[in-house]
């Protein structure tokens, strides 16, 4: 903790954070993924299927 530290804006990114993770858990790991990982050359989605980034 700190003196200069925003304690509600910790607090809004700690929940905020819970809530992709539930909804991960929940819909899978490609639910909530960036904008420009939609773009065609992104390999985000592909890459999230293999383990660990390689092929397995």
């Amino acid at each position: 903790m700190s003196f200069f530290e925003d304690i509600d804006q910790r607090e809004r990114t700690y929940a905020l954070a819970k809530t992709i993770d539930e909804i991960r858990i929940h819909y899978g790991k490609n639910s909530v993924l960036r904008a420009s990982s939609r773009l065609s050359y992104s390999t985000a989605r592909y890459r999230n299927g293999l383990m660990s980034g390689h092929k397995a």
